[in-house]
C-alpha cells in the first residue's frame, strides 16, 4: 500500500514527516516523503535522527488571483499528481492542504491533514483583532469557529471549511501538553493529538560535535551542570551579539555554558571563550537536554518538546512569529518564559535565567516531562492511519 507525505517546505516541518514515513516504512508501507524543490528533509541531527528516505520530488503550486492556477493536467502544482500516482493515501501538512486536495480529487486518493502547531492563547486585544477579521478568509491566524482568545496558526478559514466540509481527518503531530483544550476543528477527528512526531531517543552515540573538546560527554561529566544557549540560524552578526550576551550572563550566575551556534558566527566574537563554555555547531537534543540544568533556545517545534521531555525549564527567544507561537506555548505550560531574540539584553536573561530556577517552575517542568515521555506519535498515528485505510473500504470518515 502506497502513502506519500507532502511536508512544508522548510527543513524543520520535514523532520517529523520523514520520521513518521521511517516508521511506515518499517510497518509494510511503501511511504515515501515528497519535498519542494530546493528544501531538504534531512537536516544535521537535532533531535530526530538522520533516517534516509526515498525522496520524490515536487514543485510549489503558482497562485494567480483566482486560486490554484491550473492550465494543463497538473501544471498548476507542477509534478504533484505523478509524485503521487497511484497513492492509496497522501498526508499533507496544512501549509500544502490546498495542493494536497487538488491532487487528491484528481487521483481520488485518500486524505489526511497535519497539524504541527496546536492553537495557541493570544492577548485580549489580539482575540479580538482577530475575531473582527476571521471573515478575511486570507489573512492567516484567523480565529474561524474557534473561541475568541484562541487562535489557530498557519492556516485560514477558508481551509478549515473545506476540511470540516469533506470530514478529513486531521492529526495533531504535537505533545497534548501543548494544548490546553481540546479542538474543536476538523470534527471528531480534529481531536486526535498523537503526540510528536521523533526518532525513539537516545539511539545514537552522537551528542554534539564541537572543534574545542574531543570529548563532549567528558567535558559534561567535568563540572556542574550546564546551561544551553541555542541560536544557530539566527544572522552571523546577531549570533555573534546573542552568544557575547549569553556569556555574560552565565559569568554572572557562576555557570557552565553549553553554547550551539554557527563556527562563522563565533568568529565573529571578537575573544576568546572562557573555559566555562563550550561551543558546538550542532546537537541531539534529546541526549544533551537531560544533562543540562535549563535551556535557551530560539524557540523550535523539536527544542520545546525536547526539554519538557528532559523534564527542564526553558527560555525562547523566538526571532519569526512561529518561534512565538512556541514560546508563548512555553509559558502558558508554566515551565518556562519568553523573550522576543531582539528584546534580549544581559540584565533581561540573567534575570529569566533566575526564573527558571525557581522551584514552580521546576517541578511544572518536570511534571510535563513524566507525561511527555509517556507519549509515542509515531505509534498513535500509525494505529490511526490503519484503522483509517481499514474504516474507508466500507464507510465515509
Amino acid at each position: 500500500m502506497k502513502i506519500t507525505l507532502l511536508p512544508y517546505g522548510d527543513p524543520g516541518a520535514a523532520k517529523p514527516f520523514a520520521a513518521l514515513a521511517s516508521a511506515l516504512q518499517a510497518g509494510g508501507y511503501e511511504a515515501g516523503v515528497a519535498v519542494p524543490v530546493g528544501s531538504d528533509p534531512y537536516p544535521a541531527h537535532s533531535g530526530t535522527g538522520r533516517t534516509l528516505m526515498t525522496r520524490r520530488v515536487w514543485t510549489l503550486p503558482r497562485l494567480k488571483k483566482g486560486g490554484l492556477e491550473k492550465e494543463g493536467a497538473g501544471d498548476g502544482y507542477g509534478n504533484l499528481p505523478e509524485v503521487c500516482a497511484d497513492s492509496n493515501l497522501i498526508i499533507a501538512d496544512l501549509r500544502v492542504i490546498e495542493s494536497a486536495l487538488a491532487v487528491s480529487d484528481e487521483l481520488n486518493s485518500k486524505l489526511i491533514a497535519v497539524a504541527l502547531t496546536p492553537p495557541c492563547p493570544v492577548s485580549r486585544g489580539a482575540a479580538v483583532v482577530s475575531d473582527a477579521l476571521k471573515k478575511l478568509s486570507f489573512l492567516f491566524g484567523a480565529v474561524g469557529k474557534r473561541e475568541a482568545g484562541y487562535v489557530w496558526p498557519l492556516t485560514c478559514k477558508a481551509v478549515q471549511d473545506k476540511l470540516i466540509l469533506r470530514n478529513i481527518p486531521v492529526l495533531h503531530a504535537y505533545s497534548a501538553c501543548f494544548l490546553q483544550r481540546p479542538g474543536e476543528w476538523g470534527g471528531a477527528a480534529g481531536r486526535i493529538v498523537t503526540g510528536e512526531w521523533t526518532t525513539v531517543a537516545g539511539t545514537s552515540d552522537f551528542i554534539c560535535s564541537s572543534k574545542s573538546c574531543e570529548d563532549t560527554g567528558q567535558w559534561l561529566d567535568e563540572g556542574e551542570v550546564p546551561l544551553y544557549f541555542g541560536f544557530r540560524g539566527l544572522p552571523l552578526q546577531a549570533q555573534a551579539h546573542c552568544i557575547g550576551t549569553a556569556l555574560d550572563a552565565a559569568r554572572e550566575s557562576s555557570s557552565r555554558s553549553v553554547i550551539e551556534a554557527d563556527w562563522e558566527a563565533l568568529g565573529r566574537l571578537g575573544r576568546e571563550l572562557p573555559g566555562y563554555a563550550l561551543p558546538v555547531e550542532e546537537a541531539d537534543y534529546d541526549r544533551l537536554f537531560p544533562r543540562c540544568r535549563s535551556v535557551v533556545h530560539r524557540g523550535s517545534a523539536a527544542a520545546a518538546h525536547a526539554s519538557l521531555r528532559a523534564g527542564i525549564p526553558a527560555l525562547v527567544c523566538p526571532a519569526s512569529a512561529e518561534e512565538g507561537l512556541w514560546g508563548r506555548l512555553t509559558v502558558t505550560t508554566g515551565a518556562g518564559s519568553c523573550i522576543p531574540i531582539n528584546k534580549v539584553t544581559q540584565k533581561k536573561l540573567t534575570q529569566a535565567l533566575k526564573v527558571l530556577e525557581h522551584k514552580r517552575v521546576k517541578n511544572k517542568a518536570a511534571e510535563l516531562g513524566i507525561g511527555l515521555r509517556q507519549e509515542n506519535g509515531i505509534e498513535t498515528a500509525i494505529s490511526f492511519i490503519d484503522r483509517y485505510l481499514s474504516w474507508t473500504q466500507y464507510r465515509k470518515f
